[in-house]
């Protein structure tokens, strides 16, 4: 018995000192990026997109929630820019049960994502590892479809295809 609740407090002494080694590292920052406007001039339109600077003040993990909805649009878009940051990832979570609904990424491009009817229907993890004075930018907006860039990539390729076999073809018959 003796063994069994000294087992207990070494165990509880390892997760206390975990949670404050994680602590002490975490610069978690609370940001709002607001309901994107539905006309072009308004915020979070690909021509006016919301642009959101995050400095974490010292080196290590960072865990901030940017909240934001998507307003009348379908999709959602998100590029970054990062500086003295070796991993960087940003996954979306609904606020309605806290889900992840998007695997981290760096980037997000045409990601659909439903109206929930929250005031703020999702948010933002930006997490990585930095050095002391690693900022980085994420610019957010919202589009109403997705880009179709697999079909893009396979007409491009079927007129290569085509190309390639009139060049063999003029080919052949140059010899």
């Amino acid at each position: 018995m003796n063994a069994h609740m000294k087992f207990k407090k070494v165990f509880v002494g390892l997760v206390a000192a975990g949670v404050l080694a994680l602590s002490a590292n975490a610069q978690a920052v609370t940001l709002d990026a607001g309901i994107f406007g539905s006309n072009p001039g308004d915020l979070g339109t690909a021509s006016n997109p919301v642009i959101l600077n995050v400095n974490p003040a010292d080196s290590g993990l960072f865990l901030d929630t940017i909240n934001f909805d998507l307003g009348s649009w379908t999709h959602f878009n998100m590029t970054s820019t990062v500086n003295s940051i070796q991993l960087f990832g940003v996954p979306i979570f609904e606020n309605n049960g806290d889900t992840e609904v998007v695997a981290p990424s760096a980037n997000h491009f045409s990601v659909f994502l439903a109206d929930l009817g929250l005031p703020r229907d999702y948010h933002l993890h930006p997490q990585g590892a930095g050095q002391s004075g690693s900022t980085y930018q994420v610019a957010l907006w919202g589009s109403t479809a997705p880009v179709p860039v697999p079909a893009a990539v396979w007409l491009f390729g079927s007129g290569l295809v085509g190309l390639v076999g009139l060049a063999r073809r003029k080919m052949r018959t140059a010899a």
